[in-house]
């Protein structure tokens, strides 16, 4: 267990008795968002969390480890009990994982006629916990202080054009490619170009940015990390990584990065269409989660709001080539997604919605010859896009479910939800919404990963801190079970998780 931290304490405590002064509801006049200074307009801005959160028996540690998590990596497949066709190790089954942690923000924002320059400092951190994290990301759970965002924009007075260069946050559409992924410790911020052009009803973005470069990038524990094969350097890569080149004229440094566009027409109230094409370019140094290759994906999403009915419905497809063993892999998969949510006139803002998700697997082959088929869905949304549990991604995904959720007060909110959770290939592999490999089984014919069920409980009866409570059922069927057991996990029969957590912000 790591040492309590006196200092977060202290401050947790000196936060606490000035919110329970009594002197603080005279206090409560609020201060200015913005201040200016001359020619200059000054704009800071502040974020304190803290969480502790709870989980037994956890899917992805313990057992067999892999020393690699591109979801794009071959030698997943079937590299379990008794064959390993990459680095591997065992480790202990631990029964349950706790943390508390705590995530800082402090940023400021300058203006001057039409530029903006901006900078957030992030301290991210664990408080205590179990020694292993586990699915509570020890990736996310902080590194100390660090530079979250720092960009230089420059735009027209009406943003009709703009340009943004640096660090910072991207999400587009609903982020089921490209996401911030705000609900774990170490968000997600992209060192980036950005150019932003509209026209009446159209939004057009143009994105290139490096990845694998930042703490912050969300590439996982040791993003910009060198591993695997280097993509002019044929089999320099660790054992069971791919040992031949994605294109030898290309340079073996030239790193990883991601090109996009993504544009949105508004056509009515109740039709928005997204269109989004994104190519990732990865060669070494990659970062520890992604395999040279080169990956295209295609995306379209058809969004509308028109009393109280909101809906949005996603297509995607990927296609390329991936670094494999002595050739080059063809790659060609798939993903759909849609949502709707309806806010009835009944009381307590009584709010019905439903939901599903597919995303194309494989069969666990490694024959370079044959077509990759499991979708990568890049840089996504991590959570609440499949639930709070954070257990799967959309890749190799079937989902079906639906929620309900109320307001009784204007302080208080619930949601109580349901998924059904299936694997599209059962021999495929089983991967986490953080994109961490859990594991596959050569010899499962079950689809059934299991059913989800969870209730989130939020309060605000100060606007500045909000407070959030959720806990999460997962009922394992059987191919979850036969993937637990393949990487020598048992067959749990569920698995709980449970979070508090308070967030003061300002302004």
């Amino acid at each position: 267990m790591t040492r309590l931290n006196p200092s977060v304490f202290a401050a947790a405590a000196a936060l606490a008795l000035s919110l329970a002064s009594p002197s603080a509801e005279a206090q409560a006049t609020p201060l200015p968002e913005s201040i200016p200074v001359g020619s200059f307009t000054f704009r800071p801005s502040f974020e304190l969390r803290v969480r502790g959160e709870f989980r037994t028996d956890p899917f992805d540690i313990g057992g067999v480890n892999f020393a690699r998590g591109a979801v794009l990596e071959d030698a997943y497949g079937t590299n379990l009990p008794p064959r390993f066709d990459a680095p591997t190790y065992m480790t202990p089954i631990y029964t349950s994982q706790w943390a508390a942690t705590s995530r800082a923000r402090l940023g400021l924002a300058v203006d001057r006629g039409p530029v903006t320059a901006a900078i957030v400092l992030q301290d991210a951190r664990p408080i205590a916990g179990s020694p292993v994290s586990g699915v509570l990301q020890s990736s996310q759970l902080g590194t100390g202080l660090g530079l979250f965002e720092a960009y230089l924009d420059v735009h027209r007075k009406n943003r009709r054009v703009w340009f943004r260069l640096g660090r910072q946050r991207v999400v587009w559409g609903d982020g089921r490619l490209l996401g911030e992924s705000d609900f774990t410790q170490r968000p997600r911020a992209l060192d980036a170009a950005r150019l932003g052009l509209s026209w009446k009803n159209i939004d057009v973005e143009l994105l290139a940015a490096l990845i694998g470069t930042s703490p912050f990038s969300g590439l996982g524990s040791l993003g910009g990390a060198a591993s695997g094969t280097a993509g002019g350097t044929a089999g320099s890569g660790s054992a069971g990584s791919a040992d031949t080149t994605i294109d030898p004229r290309v340079s073996p440094q030239t790193g990883s990065q991601l090109y996009g566009a993504h544009a949105i027409f508004r056509i009515f109230p109740l039709l928005a269409i997204d269109v989004t094409a994104l190519a990732r370019i990865v060669r070494p140094p990659a970062a520890f989660d992604l395999t040279p290759s080169d990956t295209y994906v295609f995306d379209a999403r058809f969004s509308g709001d028109y009393r109280g009915v909101r809906y949005a419905v996603e297509g995607a497809y990927e296609l390329g080539r991936i670094s494999s063993f002595g050739a080059n892999r063809d790659l060609s998969a798939f993903a759909g997604a849609a949502r709707v949510t309806w806010e009835t006139a009944l009381p307590w803002h009584l709010t019905f919605g439903a939901a599903g998700a597919y995303a194309s697997g494989d069969d666990g082959s490694t024959d370079p010859l044959a077509v990759q088929t499991r979708f990568d869905p890049i840089l996504p949304e991590e959570r609440p896009m499949h639930g709070r549990m954070g257990l799967y991604a959309w890749s190799n995904l079937i989902e079906a479910g639906g929620d309900v959720s109320m307001r009784p007060t204007d302080t208080f909110s619930v949601n109580l939800g349901y998924r059904f959770v299936g694997l599209a290939q059962p021999k495929g592999r089983w991967t986490s919404a953080s994109l961490v490999p859990i594991g596959a089984s050569a010899t499962n014919e079950s689809h059934v990963l299991g059913h989800q069920i969870d209730a989130t409980f939020g309060l605000r009866v100060w606007d500045p801190l909000a407070i959030e409570a959720s806990y999460g059922l997962f009922l394992t069927g059987e191919g979850a079970r036969n993937i637990l057991q393949a990487s020598s996990r048992g067959q749990p029969d569920m698995q709980h998780f449970a979070y508090l957590q308070a967030v003061l912000r300002a302004p």
